[in-house]
């Protein structure tokens, strides 16, 4: 198998270090030479997308500004190759729509990067009994491409829909660097914050249960449950796990759950 990057910046570097520790054979791709300089001589490095398609690809991870993610899939996919771009994927729902349609068409997955499913957090989330609300607070010191709800709120939005079923958003409000989200979900309700440039950094979520609390702590990646039980992070690689089921058993279950979010958030003005 012969997999490409498609961006080789910060986040497209995390994918390199992946690439090489599983073994892969793998081309780079950006437009930037200089980046791509950055890299061993012993990498094939592309300025031209259709000289690394003749290269034979059968996957393609897309990891540039998210006004470029649909075009570019677009490209790969029309090639009847599987793509994966990173969050957001698109900043439109119609875009978005597009592009799956056109992996559908061409028998190939279109997918998107939702690495947090992959915590230790999330995957060994046990939770007897129904969940009463959720409270959730992504704050960050740095910041993104867009504004705080989509490059934030993101993650936290298809982390519910995975955990909790369909929602609907009842309200977005970002001033500044502070984006507050409000969902109303089939089996419980969201309450968001996220932040850019906060003075300190703070992920984590609190589920109200008949029981107690239960903390998501996804800074040290660990679960505390009512009466003192913690489990721990479990040290797997989280990128590691999503670049390998991509890999060996693609779905289109990351981008439905992204034209979900899409069509929710076009009643509001971000």
């Amino acid at each position: 198998m012969k997999v490409a990057i498609v961006g080789v910046g910060n986040m497209g570097s995390k994918y390199v270090n992946k690439f090489n520790e599983l073994q892969l054979d793998y081309v780079l791709i950006d437009s930037d030479i200089q980046k791509l300089n950055q890299y061993p001589e012993g990498i094939k490095k592309f300025t031209n997308i259709n000289q690394a398609i003749d290269e034979g690809l059968d996957a393609v991870f897309i990891a540039t500004s998210p006004q470029s993610h649909v075009p570019l899939a677009k490209v790969f996919l029309n090639e009847g190759i599987n793509v994966m771009v990173e969050k957001p994927p698109s900043l439109s729902r119609k875009d978005f729509e597009e592009a799956l349609d056109l992996a559908y068409k061409k028998n190939v997955f279109f997918s998107v990067s939702e690495i947090e499913l992959k915590s230790s957090s999330v995957r060994n989330l046990n939770v007897d009994g129904d969940v009463e609300n959720v409270r959730g607070y992504r704050l960050n010191l740095g910041k993104g491409y867009i504004n705080p709800f989509f490059d934030l709120a993101w993650h936290d939005l298809y982390i519910f829909s995975y955990l909790f079923g369909d929602f609907r958003l009842k309200n977005i409000e970002i001033v500044s660097n502070i984006a507050k989200v409000e969902t109303i979900g089939e089996k419980t309700d969201f309450i968001l914050e996220v932040a850019w440039l906060h003075p300190y950094v703070k992920r984590e979520w609190n589920l109200e249960t008949s029981e107690g609390d239960i903390i998501l702590n996804f800074v040290e990646d660990k679960i505390i449950y009512p009466f003192g039980k913690v489990v721990e992070k479990d040290n797997q690689d989280k990128l590691r796990l999503m670049i390998k089921e991509f890999l060996e058993n693609p779905s289109y279950e990351s981008s439905l759950r992204s034209l979900n979010i899409l069509k929710e958030i076009e009643n509001f003005k971000l």
